[in-house]
């Protein structure tokens, strides 16, 4: 899901052709199918293709992140975020060549400018930053580098592996390959209690749900979209439990809504949590403080290469607050 607002360069667009320009690897029939079906919405109604777009009109389009390609930025000034503090506390590279760039994003960066966040506080301006940042002076460049493409997303406040695309010539190739099921993307997460078994394969249907005051919600329902996540408890301790998790389908929250479904809700999810738990760990004085965060982790990325085919895995370290957070011993432990 991608929330853009729009602003003064945007006013009095009409919205088919922002979403050309927006959504590149779309063709002109799939942007006219999103928008008759009502997955583009403004201010969460449904609008026609040759509605004229407004200032400040919230734009809601129901594609994957990677899809989306955010307004151009003036170049000089994403150059810029290279010497500044944010950049280089949440800027990590785990893996570069010439086709791509896998970052280690850190918990509470949002990873697209049209999540809402539009002042260069998201992955999308520091990966360009970076990459501008290690190329040619423009009077010494025969061309400008590309605006780097998410190749699929990570939540804000969850952490880890995440793939971009250096260039538009790669793209496409990802692409085949992220919809033929050829990436594995493989997750750590700390968890209150544990699920019912030590291993298992969680498959539900999810449906999405917009809650006017709490914003939107997946929930677990019958006639909603499949979803299959398979878990491992790696640990348990002190009624905390470390899960290997395994995607299989990649349905918004999905981690977050199978694991409070077996009711084992992962340690500071806000949305789909135990709050009452997650004070408990994180206000305990019997203990180290660790971090309030959501404890999900995006630890390894498998997939083929996109130029050579060569299998590859790039894994993001463990935090080290999800070691602390299984030393908690103000609970009693339960096997």
């Amino acid at each position: 899901m991608i929330i853009l607002k729009i602003g003064p360069s945007e006013n009095g667009s009409r919205l088919d052709r922002l979403l050309r320009k927006r959504l590149p690897l779309l063709g002109l029939s799939s942007i006219y199918g999103l928008i008759r079906k009502g997955a583009v919405r403004v201010d969460g109604k449904k609008i026609k293709q040759d509605y004229r777009l407004k200032e400040g009109d919230d734009l809601k389009i129901d594609v994957d992140e990677s899809e989306f390609q955010s307004e151009e930025k003036p170049q000089n000034s994403l150059a810029d975020l290279v010497r500044t503090d944010f950049f280089k506390r949440n800027f990590s590279v785990l893996y570069e060549d010439p086709s791509i760039l896998i970052c280690n994003k850190p918990a509470g960066l949002v990873v697209h400018s049209g999540s809402g966040h539009s002042n260069s506080d998201n992955l999308i301006d520091l990966a360009t930053a970076y990459i501008l940042s290690k190329s040619a002076p423009p009077q010494k460049s025969a061309t400008e580098p590309e605006t780097p493409v998410l190749m699929h997303r990570l939540d804000r406040d969850t952490s880890g592996v995440i793939m971009l695309a250096k260039n538009k010539g790669v793209v496409r190739a990802l692409h085949d390959d992220l919809r033929a099921g050829k990436f594995t993307k493989q997750y750590a997460a700390i968890c209150h209690n544990r699920p019912p078994e030590y291993e298992g394969t969680v498959t539900l249907g999810m449906k999405r749900r917009d809650n006017k005051n709490a914003g939107m919600k997946m929930s677990v329902s019958e006639d909603g979209a499949a979803s299959s996540t398979t878990y491992r408890v790696l640990g348990y301790q002190n009624n905390i439990s470390q899960l290997e998790i395994l995607l299989h389908t990649g349905k918004t929250h999905q981690i977050r809504v199978h694991m409070s479904h077996l009711g084992a809700p992962i340690l500071g999810d806000e949305r789909y949590g135990n709050h009452r738990l997650d004070k408990d760990v994180f206000s305990s004085a019997s203990k180290k403080a660790i971090a309030k965060r959501l404890y999900l982790h995006a630890h390894k990325l498998s997939f083929p290469h996109p130029k050579t085919k060569k299998s590859m895995t790039i894994t993001a370290p463990l935090p080290k607050e999800f070691a602390l957070a299984l030393e908690n011993p103000s609970h009693h432990l339960k096997i």
